[in-house]
């Protein structure tokens, strides 16, 4: 005869049942006993609960069940042929350490119950005959309870775990932001004295020159502005596709592109992109005062760093460009730049070039 606590569960789980469908996702609780009529009668016992109750009739097969089921709470005799339920935990144990551990025992298996609590750890031990209403379902009941406890637990430190990554993550970009403006302020720092060591050397070779110190005076601080523009640093991993574009308009203005080495494109480099963008570019500007860009010509080649080698075919031009006093300040000036992060400019009247060595350090 039903209860009436089972026929009110019974209608509960009927109206969740309707309500959420087969989207329910019920814990599941195994039982394991070499006695049908045991499993028989936890079947009636289970029957109307809200989950779901698996049953084997030895060890072998209930360690199968692992093998396609999340098991919450297992519930095993501990006599049974074979595999006892001593070494069917241990076995739980070891492949599912979150399933909730308990013994169906009778009163004769008291030592290898206390043996299994010492050895393998057992949430509840419930004895044989039992009471349904008042032992057998508030242990079951209590066991679910305790595993969706440990599971909250568990994905509490997960989350945990992940949140305190994530604050480390925050702590060192905000570390890296203050060596960064660190730095940043260092380099302005030294481009400022750059400046004025620069300009102070103007005023000497233009004394009698007003009219050219306003507007060299404003190039120098157009770079300057132009250099801020690039703070804060990134200091990043790149290769020459990054300028291809540029590379590409060279060409239409008839500059000619000369790579030694086809691969040199690819080779990565870490460094500070935007300045060696800003640096090349002011080279370029300067040559093009006194050089059309059908003269120029630009060697890229990689002996241990990258190299920018601008040409000037034009022997009378590029001689301008070198007795020009402005032009050899900027270009003083864009060598003291480069030198603040490792590279060099360096004017070659000989050969008729001038030299980029970026110093870029090789990416593997």
């Amino acid at each position: 005869m039903v209860s009436i606590s089972e026929k009110l569960r019974c209608f509960v789980n009927l109206r969740a049942y309707f309500k959420g469908g087969d989207k329910m996702k019920k814990i599941k609780v195994l039982f394991v006993d070499d006695e049908l009529n045991v499993l028989n009668a936890i079947k009636r016992i289970t029957l109307l609960e809200d989950f779901e109750s698996l049953f084997s009739m030895s060890g072998e097969k209930a360690l199968e069940e692992f093998e396609n089921n999340e098991i919450a709470v297992i519930v095993t005799d501990m006599r049974m042929p074979k595999m006892n339920g001593l070494d069917l935990l241990e076995k739980v144990k070891e492949i599912s350490p979150n399933t909730v551990r308990m013994v169906l025992s009778g009163y004769a298996q008291m030592s290898q119950v206390i043996a299994t609590v010492n050895k393998v750890g057992v949430f509840k031990y419930i004895t044989k005959p039992w009471n349904n209403e008042e032992e057998f379902l508030p242990a079951i009941h209590e066991a679910i309870k305790y595993y969706k406890l440990e599971d909250e637990n568990e994905a509490f430190k997960i989350q945990l775990l992940e949140k305190n990554k994530l604050y480390q993550k925050m702590l060192n970009m905000n570390n890296d932001l203050i060596k960064n403006s660190q730095k940043d302020i260092a380099y302005i720092k030294a481009v400022s004295k750059i400046i004025f060591d620069i300009k102070n050397n103007m005023y000497e070779l233009l004394r009698d020159e007003c009219l050219r110190q306003k507007p060299f005076s404003e190039q120098i601080d157009k770079v300057f502005f132009q250099y801020l523009e690039t703070v804060p640093s990134v200091i990043e991993v790149f290769n020459l596709n990054a300028f291809r574009d540029g590379f590409d308009e060279l060409k239409k203005n008839n500059v000619a592109v000369i790579f030694d080495d086809q691969n040199v494109v690819n080779i990565n480099y870490l460094g500070n992109r935007k300045v060696l963008e800003l640096i090349f570019n002011k080279v370029l500007e300067v040559i093009a005062w006194k050089a059309k860009k059908e003269e120029l010509l630009l060697n890229i080649k990689n002996i241990d760093t990258l190299k920018l080698n601008l040409f000037v075919k034009n022997k009378d031009a590029f001689n301008d460009i070198i007795n020009d006093k402005e032009a050899m300040l900027i270009l003083n000036f864009l060598d003291a730049l480069g030198k603040i992060f490792g590279g060099k400019v360096t004017v070659v009247p000989e050969k008729f070039v001038i030299i980029m060595n970026t110093a870029l350090k090789i990416m593997d």
